[in-house]
């Protein structure tokens, strides 16, 4: 229809889909039939199967030719474009503060009391040294400090670190006047104006916008949100700090008509510029006044009581609108607007037929010609499905959908396209190379969509660090241990340390340099091998469904210590917990006349192991699987990483990181795998920031997670000397770490 009116626009000829269709098919098959088909009449089979069909033609193109969100759109008529990676502007567009003009911008946005802020970094220490002043009439500066650290330590980047916060009171200036007033003007309400100009002047003249602001002046939502913390937008002017400008302003106040003289002045001499920050001196007192006010001839009285009342009310009116328009953080920026489209359905082409056609509604004796049509009829309807399974396909939430072997390519293709439109990688090739932990398509569909809910948050916030002052937030991590563990799919959790995991099952590591175990596996493998040199004897464990039932995994899980001897002890070679992973490296072996053994393969050392012994090779294989899926549990469980900030309790090691992680698992035992991720935290990591990556054994993990656990509480306490003892026994026990690395290694 026509925008200016409610009518359908007359298309000319050969403009709409159908005369198209109709002349291209028309042509067609008067190309292939030559001289053999020369009627056209309407009456003919041929062309009322082309009548239909491309009715049928026309009807498809419409129903696929609404906005994209519309198929994305649920029978409730709700479009979530998160639901399918795409996020709102103040999501995507939004900064974390780095600058120092970030951080005051952040603190303006977040305290309506602030007169002015200023933040000094020390280059060789990354500390921040934050000076506030407050305005006159703030009368508790401790509760504006608190908050102030409490916003800091809330947004702190990593390796920086709060050396002190000041409330302070500048040097006032007085001012000096003579200025003549309009007629009919309350002199009182002027001066106070005047004041309130030079206050807001001295103190940088910063100002809070809201989205209702960025509406108004027409500015896109990028550019609004660049550099914000959220959608409030906080502008702090480029100000030339000269009487000169000062006095622009002054003159532009409302019923003043001229000055005669005009000076700010600061132990009897005028001041010109005013960089170093001033303030203002207030009169209480009648006396106090330094401004004469005319209007002509005669020199106006100034209520000083109601210039106290006008100038407080002043301040608290810009409070007052801060703190309104800070409640305005969280907006809503819109989305497209859509529409739920029902168009999954399609009339077959054989109803459209006149009855004389006689078509069956019988699948079985159908014509050649009828079948014809069915085809045809199917792959519009297979097409339809398509387009109705889009909101399953291209969804990235973790809900029910169709089998991922049927979608997993093209899903995986469409996540490749959000890689690419973030700038990601969340299955990196050194990853698909490794082989993970033998997870299923669905797994590593759900791993990248976890990853991939989180990324612009992530982005945003990569060099974000741990906030100091919360030492048992469950989230409250480093962002690039967060984007480490998620892409990897393991434990992030702190409060999970992942030393305790073998021994909350029971289970001792053995090393593999363990006095006489090589030795003792010599002996169990003489049978081993003489059986296995007879390929008859051996067969292959394969692999078999197994129930995801918490409740049925447990039973078979204690099934499995019943049934193999190998579990009589506590100890579990490391060949076996890293090797057992693997299905290829188990055999079932006959021993003796229905007698069969379940061996395992270390290959660590290459040796042969007996797992244990039964009639039913049956149930050995079952017992392999169930022991393969047990050991990859423990092994994704014992994966996690810590990122330390030595400066936080020891300014003599600033920009210095110490990344730890367990070295006793399958992928981060391999050496490949371990050059991968020092690579990808390198990657991940602020350019100028260096460190030693830790690859730690239990012991010493246990160790560490004891002491990192302290030393987090006596951060948060703020007990300096606790946290500085427990930093040396943390470094400690990092030096007597099995293999290291240097982040910045070149080799």
């Amino acid at each position: 229809m026509d925008e200016k009116g409610p009518y359908i626009k007359q298309q000319g000829e050969g403009e709409s889909l159908y005369s198209r269709l109709w002349k291209q098919t028309l042509d067609e098959v008067q190309r292939m039939s030559g001289m053999v088909w020369t009627d056209y009449n309407v009456h003919d089979p041929g062309v009322t199967l082309m009548d239909i069909a491309t009715n049928a033609l026309v009807e498809t193109d419409y129903k696929l030719g609404f906005p994209h969100q519309d198929y994305l759109t649920g029978e409730n008529g709700e479009f979530k474009p998160e639901r399918f990676g795409f996020y709102r502007p103040v999501e995507v567009y939004t900064t974390a503060p780095v600058t120092t003009e970030d951080y005051r911008k952040l603190f303006f946005s977040h305290i309506p009391d602030l007169e002015n802020i200023w933040l000094d970094a020390d280059p060789a220490t990354g500390g921040y040294t934050i000076r506030a002043v407050l305005s006159p009439f703030e009368g508790n500066p401790e509760t504006i400090r608190q908050q102030i650290e409490t916003i800091y330590q809330s947004h702190r980047n990593l390796c920086e670190h709060l050396d002190r916060v000041e409330i302070s009171q500048p040097e006032e200036l007085e001012f000096h006047a003579d200025f003549e007033i309009e007629p009919g003007k309350d002199a009182t309400l002027i001066l106070a104006t005047v004041y309130w100009t030079i206050l807001r002047y001295l103190s940088g003249a910063v100002r809070i916008l809201t989205p209702d602001d960025q509406k108004a002046a027409g500015v896109s939502p990028e550019n609004w949100l660049e550099g914000s913390e959220d959608a409030i937008r906080v502008e702090i002017p480029e100000l030339q700090n000269t009487e000169y400008e000062l006095y622009k302003q002054l003159r532009a106040v409302d019923g003043i008509r001229s000055f005669s003289t005009c000076y700010l002045m600061k132990d009897g001499e005028p001041q010109s510029y005013f960089t170093q920050g001033f303030s203002l001196k207030i009169p209480k007192k009648e006396e106090e006044l330094t401004a004469c006010i005319r209007c002509g001839r005669s020199v106006m009285r100034v209520d000083v009581d109601k210039f106290l009342t006008l100038l407080e009310g002043f301040y608290h009116t810009k409070g007052r609108i801060r703190e309104m328009k800070n409640e305005q953080k969280k907006y809503d920026w819109g989305i497209p607007q859509s529409t739920y489209r029902d168009i999954f359905t399609h009339y077959p082409l054989t109803k459209d037929f006149p009855a004389c056609y006689r078509f069956s509604c019988n699948q079985d004796s159908s014509s050649s010609f009828e079948t014809y049509l069915k085809l045809y009829d199917k792959v519009i309807k297979d097409g339809l499905e398509e387009v109705k399974t889009l909101p399953s396909l291209l969804s990235i939430m973790n809900e029910t959908e169709p089998p991922a072997k049927t979608i997993y390519e093209q899903k995986s293709c469409y996540l490749d396209f959000l890689d690419q439109l973030y700038g990601v990688e969340s299955y990196p090739d050194w990853m698909k190379e490794s082989g993970g932990y033998g997870d299923t398509k669905e797994e590593i569909l759900h791993r990248r969509m976890d990853f991939l809910q989180n990324i612009a948050r992530l982005t945003k916030n990569r060099a974000g660090a741990r906030n100091i002052t919360d030492s048992d937030g469950e989230e409250n991590i480093i962002v690039v241990k967060e984007w480490f563990c998620r892409m990897m799919g393991i434990n992030r959790n702190e409060n999970r340390p992942v030393g305790n995991v073998l021994p909350g099952h029971n289970l001792i590591l053995m090393k593999t340099d363990e006095k006489d175990k090589r030795f003792r596996d010599k002996l169990t493998s003489r049978l081993i091998y003489e059986k296995m040199s007879y390929t008859e004897n051996v067969q292959i464990v394969y692999p078999e469904p197994l129930p995801e039932d918490k409740k049925e995994k447990l039973e078979q899980y204690s099934m499995l210590r019943k049934e193999l001897p190998v579990f009589n002890h506590n100890f579990i070679s490391s060949g076996l917990f890293r090797g057992g992973i693997c299905l290829d490296n188990y055999r079932i072996v006959q021993a003796a006349e229905n007698e069969y053994m379940l061996v395992f393969h270390d290959r660590e050392e290459d040796s042969w192991m007996n797992l244990g012994r039964t009639d039913d090779k049956e149930q050995l294989n079952l017992l392999a699987n169930i022991l393969r899926r047990y050991l990859l549990e423990l092994n994704r469980a014992s994966e996690t990483l810590y990122i330390i900030e030595p400066v936080l309790s020891d300014i003599k090691h600033p920009f210095t990181l110490q990344l730890v992680l367990p070295g006793w698992t399958a992928r981060f035992h391999a050496p490949r795998f371990r050059e991968s991720c020092r690579e990808l935290l390198r990657i991940l990591l602020p350019a100028h920031l260096t460190g030693t990556v830790y690859w730690l054994d239990t012991a010493s993990m246990q160790e560490f997670e004891d002491c990192y656990l302290l030393w987090k509480k006596a951060l948060a306490r703020q007990y300096k000397d606790d946290a500085e003892i427990l930093q040396s026994h943390i470094d400690e026990i990092l030096e007597k770490a099995e293999y290291k690395q240097l982040l910045d290694d070149t080799n």
